[in-house]
């Protein structure tokens, strides 16, 4: 039993050792093992198979210390080969036992290889470009890789890189007979059947007129140019004179192989080349290996190789290298796992072609390098190197740089992110930069004081936009020149050449850098140039004709009636005075007793005597009341039927009194557009082609096209080229024309004209900005100026110093919706009225107030100065408000006594004795002689009668 045991295990001791031996051997075989790989190049393309052959070299190592060895098995081609050559040389290279085959590049017009590698079941790795695979031809390429990027992954990149730029109108320019050309391109193109006016394409061949084709797309700022890099000098040469090479315009280059180009040719000693030009070339890992050191440029013509100093290093190097290091890994990678079947069997064409069987390790090895992963990978020059089944790749980085320096500005990633790298400014050649505007002030005029004295140059302008450039570049730091444009205009385009006019012309031809002037931000204006953040804000005023303020008369405050209705109305005052005086003397009611406690007088009294009458009647109509009123009826309805008139007359004078005095109401019922468009008697019109026109023009709302409508159908024409000549016209017309046009200009002109005014408040906003080029890198400094000069208040006090006239004296012109404020001009005739009034009664009581001192004088015997004096200091004393009356007082002083008492105190007192004693004391009046006491308790008696008669 226990010898069977004994001879068993004696056999699994051979079977291990034998399983050992094996094993040995095959790993043995394996480490010492050559692998034959082949490739294609062609005749020209030996500066790839040098590479090919050091990369090769790179991966087998020293010889001591090689585990396996790589051995190239190089097919030269011509470019005359076709499918036939190329098939025979890739079975022969079957044939002879190779594990991948590299190549051909894309000057290949057959897949043959990659048809014969699928049936063989050899891998084929490709390092060049190549047509996009249709669905029917997947199947025959399931052993095929490429390193070279996808063309549809390329052309997503490519669109968002345009994205990013910002271009909103650009132009595709590629290479018709370059049949891969609308496939990298088709994002791109795509957009020309959505927006076939903002996206343009155009074709050329290479023995074209290449001018043709520039000129058709002459003042484009933005080109999507796509050509070999040995076309690119001579494109970029031929469109100079029709500036697209100018400052300010933009040349993207899709090319991944731009850098071979010797582009500093053309900017050397060419101050006109100023275009800024990016490009995309794959993102490669910043420390190449030592292998790739620049070497010498291999190139053969008529079988005579020759090698030149320069270093044209490729994209195709970089994706030969990582085509190779691809390979290997994968095959060490196999190896590993499967060291006794990494020999490749020996497989011709015919046999596979009659259904023989295929490498099974060569699919296995497909898929491994399908799978692989080369992000942040050493081994591999082009970052994130991975693929999809069907052997395209799909993941690589694009790097976004300036091909005249090599200065990386951003980066793409398959995510569709771009990063902007931050990288130091290159140093750039001083820039004068160019401001294009026009005359027309207060923004831009030039300075009488400076062309009297032959100045040039900035100096020789003035103005807002001046002021404001000049404080922009102070804030940003640059140095400008003005150019004023020579016809004048804003900026318009046409309809027939699409050609733009004017200012916005001028940036768009390269010809400014950019432009300032009262310049409206429009939406037509945006699709040609771009905008810095608004300096103003403004809105469309109406601009009319004011008649020139003229002093009023002293009579202004008749003006509310004419010279007929007040003759009428005085005529009325005396007929109603003597009409009712007769009619209250005819009324028994107003004859009443003048003492009522006498109950059977001696006579009766009628207090309407004319002076009464006239009294009351002229207070009635000046509404200020009387003391007296009539008691009969008649007289009652005589009165009442005055008042009716009287208050009529007195609210309809109040009423009219303002209108008449001010010229609010006098300068025409137009208040705003829509009164101005509802009438045919007064003319309007605007800029033709300006922002109000097109505001007008474009716009679907009722009272803005009937505007637009009536200004078309005049004739002569509304419209005028630039905001002076409408002014001219508002004045020259003088109420017969106006003229629309932006609050700001007519804010100006109406501070320098006294005899305009604005009619309506403003509609339709709108804002001036500083137009700049698509792309201008300083517009968002220009941008950042404006707002810290608008919040240090800078922008307002360059407004207050254009706009304001201080030499200007203008009437101001009262606001039409608020109650006027009448002042002393339009009044003045009713204080000189006043004064007149006063001055007259004053000149009665003087003349009255000498004579009664006349009268004293002579009474008692003193000249007429002393009587005066003593007369006037008792005027002067105005608290003293008892007056004694004396014997030989005159009858005129006694015309405030009542009538009665009056009479029988006359009857007492002699005529001789009667005066009224002015200016004397009570002490005074008690030394008098004893004569005049007589005279004076005769004088007391009577009062004490007097008192009685007013106590009943």
């Amino acid at each position: 039993m226990f010898s069977g045991i004994s001879r068993a295990a004696g056999m699994w001791h051979r079977v291990i050792w034998l399983s050992c031996i094996c094993s040995a051997f095959f790993v043995c075989h394996s480490r010492g093992q050559q692998i034959n790989i082949g490739a294609f190049f062609y005749d020209d393309e030996l500066e790839l198979e040098k590479e090919f052959m050091e990369v090769v070299n790179a991966i087998n190592g020293p010889e001591s210390e090689q585990t396996l060895r790589f051995n190239p098995l190089i097919k030269r081609l011509k470019p005359e080969d076709g499918s036939v050559m190329l098939q025979e040389q890739a079975c022969d290279l079957i044939d002879n036992g190779v594990a991948a085959i590299f190549g051909p590049s894309s000057k290949a017009a057959s897949d043959i290889v990659a048809l014969v590698c699928n049936n063989t079941g050899i891998p084929h790795i490709e390092f060049d470009v190549s047509d996009e695979e249709h669905q029917e031809e997947k199947p025959n390429h399931q052993l095929t890789l490429n390193l070279y990027p996808s063309q549809v992954i390329l052309s997503k990149a490519y669109a968002d890189i345009v994205q990013n730029f910002g271009w909103r109108k650009f132009t595709i320019v590629y290479d018709a007979d370059d049949a891969k050309a609308a496939a990298r391109l088709q994002d791109l193109l795509q957009l020309r059947e959505v927006h076939n006016d903002v996206v343009r394409v155009r074709k050329f061949q290479k023995d074209d007129d290449y001018r043709v084709m520039w000129k058709s797309i002459k003042g484009e700022r933005r080109v999507v140019l796509d050509c070999a890099p040995g076309m690119l000098v001579e494109l970029l040469n031929s469109s100079s004179e029709f500036g697209l090479t100018g400052q300010f315009n933009h040349i993207f280059l899709t090319n991944l192989e731009t850098y071979t180009d010797h582009l500093e040719e053309l900017s050397a000693d060419n101050e006109t080349f100023a275009v800024n030009i990016t490009a995309a070339r794959l993102l490669l890992n910043p420390e190449p290996p030592a292998y790739s050191q620049p070497y010498g440029y291999v190139i053969q013509k008529e079988n005579i190789v020759y090698e030149s100093n320069e270093s044209p290093r490729t994209l195709l190097h970089d994706l030969i290298h990582d085509a190779l290091q691809l390979f290997a890994q994968s095959w060490r990678n196999a190896s590993f796992f499967y060291p006794d079947r990494m020999a490749v069997p020996r497989i011709t064409c015919d046999f596979a072609a009659s259904g023989g069987r295929t490498w099974a390790m060569g699919r296995y090895l497909t898929r491994l390098m399908k799978a692989t992963s080369g992000v942040n990978s050493t081994n591999f020059r082009t970052s994130s190197l991975q693929f999809d089944k069907d052997g395209q790749r799909i993941t690589f980085n694009i790097e976004v740089y300036d091909p005249l320096d090599g200065i990386g500005i951003a980066i793409w990633d398959p995510r569709g992110q771009i990063t902007q790298l931050n990288v130091d400014a290159k140093v750039q050649k001083k820039i004068i930069y160019r401001v294009a505007t026009r005359i027309g002030p207060p923004y831009f005029l030039k300075n009488e004081t400076a062309v009297e004295l032959n100045l040039t140059g900035n100096a020789l302008y003035i103005g807002y936009a001046v002021d404001l450039i000049d404080a922009i570049s102070q804030e940003v730091g640059f140095e400008y020149v003005f150019v004023p444009v020579a016809d004048q205009q804003y900026g318009k385009q046409d309809k027939d050449t699409k050609q733009w006019n004017g200012i916005i012309g001028e940036i768009v031809n390269n010809d400014a850098h950019m432009g300032i002037c009262d310049l409206t931000i429009t939406q037509a204006r945006r699709t040609a140039v771009d905008f810095t953040v608004p300096f103003m804000q403004l809105g469309v005023s109406i601009l009319a004709y004011k008649s020139p303020h003229v002093e009023k008369k002293l009579d202004a405050y008749l003006a509310p009636f004419g010279g007929e209705v007040w003759i009428w109305i005085l005529i009325s005052v005396f007929v109603v005075t003597f009409l009712k005086t007769i009619v209250a003397r005819i009324s028994k009611m107003d004859w009443e007793n003048p003492h009522p406690c006498d109950r059977d007088p001696e006579v009766l009294e009628n207090q309407w005597h004319i002076h009464n009458t006239g009294w009351l009647t002229v207070a009635s109509i000046m509404t200020a009341g009387c003391d007296i009123l009539p008691r009969s009826p008649q007289v009652r309805m005589f009165e009442a039927t005055w008042w009716i008139f009287a208050i009529i007359i007195a609210n309809s004078y109040t009423a009219n009194l303002a209108a008449f005095l001010t010229s609010s109401k006098m300068e025409g019922s137009i208040a705003n557009l829509k009164d101005l468009s509802g009438q045919k008697k007064v003319k309007f019109g605007t800029i033709y082609g300006g922002s109000t026109y097109n505001l007008l023009a474009d716009s679907n709302e009722t009272v803005y096209r009937l505007a637009f409508n009536l200004m078309n159908n005049d004739d002569p024409s509304a419209y005028t080229k630039d905001n002076v000549e409408g002014v001219d016209r508002v004045k020259k017309n003088e109420g017969g024309y106006m003229f629309l046009m932006e609050t700001t200009t007519l804010e100006y002109h109406r501070e320098q004209n006294c005899d305009l005014r604005s009619v309506g408040e403003k509609f339709g906003e709108k804002h001036y900005a500083i137009a700049v080029p698509f792309g201008a890198e300083y517009r968002s400094n220009l941008s950042v100026a404006i707002l810290r000069l608008s919040e240090r208040g800078a922008l307002y006090d360059l407004k207050q110093k254009w706009w304001k006239n201080p030499n200007a004296s203008c009437f101001e012109e009262p606001d039409p919706d608020a109650t006027p404020d009448m002042t002393f001009e339009e009044l003045r005739g009713i204080f000189y009225t006043l004064y007149m009034g006063i001055l007259i009664a004053f000149l009665i009581g003087i003349t009255e107030f000498l004579v009664y001192v006349q009268q004293v004088a002579l009474e008692e015997k003193l000249t007429f100065k002393a009587a005066f004096n003593k007369e006037i200091r008792f005027v002067l004393c105005v608290w003293n408000n008892k007056k004694p009356i004396v014997a030989g007082t005159p009858v005129s002083s006694l015309r405030t006594t009542p009538r009665r008492s009056l009479d029988k105190s006359l009857e007492r007192t002699p005529k001789s004795s009667r005066r009224i004693v002015i200016g004397r004391s009570s002490e005074e009046m008690r030394e008098m002689p004893q004569g005049s006491g007589s005279k004076s308790s005769s004088i007391t008696n009577n009062t004490k009668v007097e008192q009685q008669e007013a106590r009943c």
